[in-house]
């Protein structure tokens, strides 16, 4: 596999204090300037806030109130659900059951994503760093409780296709920060991205005076291109600047929260940045006695399984760094002392991610693989 090398890239990261809040322009003649404040937010943060995204509030309110309704349901009834069941890792899965770093999250969620058949598992005994096509097993079938909220299906559904025209055309606007034609990255996706797309619950710490030490989701690096969230009003987002800081992200209304992933690390040579977080877990009071979670719907728009990371070799002359040059770009730092080794075929890494976090998964359907 072929990988970019030597080691640590956090030292490419410029610290920051606050994300940049952007946006989208309305016409080809506010892509410029646009573009530029782009290319210093993917540059030195890697996370943003952006706003004129045209995702109807309609079209959000509709899944989160669906998907709060899924939540609130019996645990026997969200089980019916269970991700377990899904060699692709799709389904419901109870607080606990994901672990970050080896660290349980405190969180329970639905995994989806692209609908597609079951491909039989036909290899034996063999490694993820090995060319055999591994990724294929992500393909599979979504489990919905229709019986049960007979309105998430449609609801998510329409969600999906909204953030996915956003995807494409931020996708344009990333190549044209990189100076770039606008269709640069078309290719990378086609007709066949592999979109992954959660609901997202995390309870709320049960004490004001609690110290807060409870992670929804531990400290990580997303592994595709692009990230989108869509947040409830609760906050606990943080995002690791390069002194190795925690930057809360709190809820913007009207934006969504942008973060780049690990192949648009790798494909820009380390000049934009796939930038560590997490999600806290915090007190929230409903004005009485009870305190109510945090809901949120990450997207992630990433490429097709057998995307073999192709470098922009040379760089445009014309992207100046504005800190340090990467030392390294087969890592990131998180996951522990480890790190995070990235794979250069796309759905390599998407499954090393899953598989390392959901075990469960990995001895019912996965056990002739080596992690």
């Amino acid at each position: 596999m072929n990988r970019i090398s030597p080691r640590n890239i956090r030292k490419a990261k410029k610290s920051f204090q606050a994300l940049p809040l952007l946006t989208l322009p309305s016409t080809v003649d506010e892509e410029k300037d646009f573009a530029t404040k782009l290319r210093h937010a993917c540059h030195t943060t890697g996370f943003f806030y952006i706003e004129n995204h045209n995702i109807s509030r309609e079209t959000y309110q509709n899944a989160l109130n669906s998907s709060k309704k899924f939540f609130d349901l019996p645990i026997d009834e969200k089980m019916a659900i269970d991700y377990r069941k899904s060699p692709a890792f799709r389904g419901y899965m109870n607080l606990g059951c994901e672990n970050t770093a080896g660290k349980t999250d405190q969180r329970d969620q639905i995994e989806f994503g692209i609908e597609g058949s079951v491909v039989k598992n036909e290899s034996q005994n063999t490694t993820l760093n090995q060319k055999n096509e591994v990724w294929k097993r992500l393909i599979g079938p979504n489990q919905w409780p229709n019986d049960s909220v007979p309105s998430l299906k449609p609801h998510l559904t329409k969600y999906m296709m909204e953030m996915e025209v956003l995807s494409r055309r931020l996708m344009e606007l990333i190549a044209l920060s990189l100076d770039l034609p606008r269709n640069y990255f078309d290719d990378t996706f086609r007709d066949s991205p592999n979109v992954q797309f959660k609901i997202c619950h995390y309870p709320s710490l049960q004490k004001k005076d609690d110290k807060g030490d409870q992670f929804g989701v531990g400290c990580h690096t997303d592994s595709g291109y692009l990230s989108l969230l869509l947040q409830d009003d609760v906050g606990g987002l943080q995002v690791q600047n390069g002194d190795g800081d925690w930057t809360d992200a709190p809820p913007l209304d009207g934006t969504i929260v942008v973060n780049l992933g690990e192949m648009i690390q790798l494909v820009t040579s380390g000049y934009y940045l796939a930038t560590p977080h997490r999600v806290k877990n915090v007190y929230i009071s409903n004005g009485n006695s009870n305190t109510r979670g945090r809901y949120s719907m990450p997207y992630f728009w990433n490429p097709r399984l057998d995307y073999i990371v192709s470098k922009i070799d040379p760089l445009p002359n014309s992207l100046n760094w504005e800190r340090p040059k990467p030392m390294s770009l087969d890592r990131t730092d998180s996951h522990g002392k480890a790190g995070n080794i990235l794979f250069s075929c796309y759905g390599e890494n998407a499954f090393k991610s899953l598989a390392r976090s959901h075990p469960d998964v990995m001895k019912r359907h996965h056990m002739d693989l080596l992690l």
